[in-house]
């Protein structure tokens, strides 16, 4: 039993909350009816406009991103439409299952989570069904770490005429995106991620294309009808009783990622990223998938050797650290360990979960000798500054 007062959280979300955005969410509580909200409202959408690399609308939503996933569907596919779902992963497969909970005809491809995507193979699945009306895919799908090249996927589905609806939730905040230079038409994400925040609010960018489908449908549902919220929106709200603590919380986070720098934000991540990943091999943890080239920079997956499991690891980590660690997913739930470094993580936080890790593979007989991915660690650090 861990005699900790909290687990420091090292999941692939929800994320460790600094203290300024706690404050910010525990103030006496807003009328969302009201000046000082709508300034909250004003401010999140125009630095996430900047997050998310667009100068289309960005929506506040007051929902998970789950929520903002089914609601990006509804509005824009009627039932019996049908929508190609890359899933290569545990992520872009729930895209799909939402998209067949509500009545849509789905084709799912790219579903063996090892390999990377073939550009090819979608190609041809739009090329070979012009029903297809839309592509649904994950920047970075937890499961396993991989970052898909939503650049070159966003070229070849504008080609062929069909809508792009890209789940940014574990990435926005952490890696760049460009929902207006990448052809994107959807985007969603949330905030319990990246944006360092309590769960409970998404956001979520949408174009021109998207808007001209959205208006036409008369299915759009109820409580995530973008319509409605777009409509609100003209009057900086939002439609019903908004969790104004939670928007406050976001807006916090968002200032403080642009004193920060949005700029300097992802290159820490990408840094920190890098550091830990070079970390592993070292005390008796492999990379996971082997060979993925394209690696979230938000979180890291690992395998974990023969002879111990996924969930001895993460106990320890609990127990003797405070630290909180996540297990795999579908059927590598047993045999990978997956490692958050998203938002609120700086050099002390890479140090600890580096050397914590360390110390538990060395107790269960992993490695000889302590230090040796510290070293890597640190020689790393020497030549690039990641403290923001």
């Amino acid at each position: 039993m861990s005699y900790y007062d909290f687990n420091l959280l090292f999941t692939p979300g929800p994320t460790n909350v600094p203290y300024r955005v706690l404050e910010a969410g525990s103030r006496p509580m807003l009328h969302h009816r009201t000046a000082e909200f709508s300034k909250i409202v004003e401010n999140s959408i125009y630095k996430m406009k900047e997050v998310f690399g667009t100068k289309e609308d960005v929506l506040m939503v007051h929902t998970t991103g789950r929520g903002a996933m089914e609601g990006a569907l509804k509005n824009l596919f009627q039932p019996g439409e049908e929508i190609l779902s890359i899933c290569n992963g545990k992520f872009g497969e729930m895209f799909a299952d939402i998209g067949e909970t509500i009545g849509l005809k789905v084709t799912r491809t790219c579903t063996n989570w090892l390999e990377p995507i073939q550009l090819e193979v979608i190609e041809k699945e739009l090329e070979a069904n012009a029903h297809i009306r839309g592509v649904t895919i994950t920047h970075c799908d937890t499961s396993t770490g991989v970052a898909n090249p939503i650049e070159q996927i966003g070229e070849v589905v504008r080609k062929h005429g069909r809508l792009l609806i890209v789940d940014c939730v574990s990435s926005l905040g952490c890696m760049e995106f460009k929902f207006d230079e990448w052809r994107v038409d959807v985007a969603l994400t949330a905030s319990q991620k990246g944006l360092m925040s309590p769960t409970g609010i998404s956001f979520v960018a949408i174009n021109e294309r998207a808007w001209d489908v959205i208006e036409k449908s008369n299915s759009n549902g109820y409580y995530i009808n973008f319509k409605e919220i777009k409509k609100e929106f003209g009057r900086l709200e939002t439609p019903g009783s908004t969790p104004t603590s939670l928007a406050a919380s976001v807006n916090e986070s968002l200032n403080m990622i642009f004193e920060e720098g949005l700029e300097n934000v992802l290159k820490r991540h990408e840094t920190i990223s890098i550091a830990i990943k070079e970390c592993m091999p070292a005390i008796g943890l492999e990379l996971f998938p082997k060979g993925l080239t394209n690696r979230s920079h938000s979180l890291t997956v690992l395998k974990v050797p023969e002879g111990i499991s996924s969930e001895q690891i993460v106990t320890m980590a609990k127990e003797y650290y405070g630290i909180q660690i996540a297990g795999g997913l579908g059927k590598y739930k047993d045999t990978t360990i997956r490692i958050g470094h998203m938002g609120y993580i700086r050099e002390r936080e890479a140090l600890l979960i580096i050397a914590a890790l360390e110390d538990i593979m060395h107790r269960l007989g992993y490695t000889e000798s302590m230090g040796r991915a510290l070293k890597i660690f640190n020689g790393l650090l020497t030549r690039v500054k990641v403290r923001g």
